[in-house]
């Protein structure tokens, strides 16, 4: 598999376990902490794909919006862990946390929106392949 196919299809798991984590929270604690659990998998590939690109970009409002979604993952993950093994009593950040998350998302793709496009668009054929 291609470069391009790998991120496509990482991207897709990436936003289809994103969206099932929110909807998996009414489904009982188990079912929505494996699901999130995927999710923070997907999550890591995909920060691990872009680890150069997050660390130093290039404009400020990328750095901004690449850190701010880190941090609140992170503290999103951590309160789950936390609420998941030491129950309801520590629940109280985890909901906040994990809409100011999804919120987080929007300015995050906006910045990185160009690329999002470049992604997306088809290859251009060269010469060689249209005359076969």
């Amino acid at each position: 598999m291609n470069e391009r196919i790998e991120r496509i299809v990482a991207d897709v798991a990436l936003i289809a376990s994103f969206v099932l984590s929110f909807l998996t929270h009414e489904n009982g604690a188990l079912v929505h902490s494996l699901v999130s659990l995927v999710f923070t998998g997907v999550l890591l590939h995909h920060v691990k794909h872009n680890w150069t690109a997050y660390r130093r970009p290039r404009l400020r409002s990328k750095w901004a919006a690449n850190q701010t979604i880190a941090l609140l993952m992170l503290a999103t993950t951590v309160t789950g862990l936390t609420f998941w093994i030491a129950g309801e009593d520590f629940a109280l950040a985890h909901g906040p946390l994990s809409v100011a998350a999804a919120i987080a998302v929007i300015p995050h793709v906006w910045v990185h929106r160009r690329w999002v496009g470049r992604l997306l668009r088809r290859p251009a054929i060269s010469s060689s392949e249209s005359a076969q």
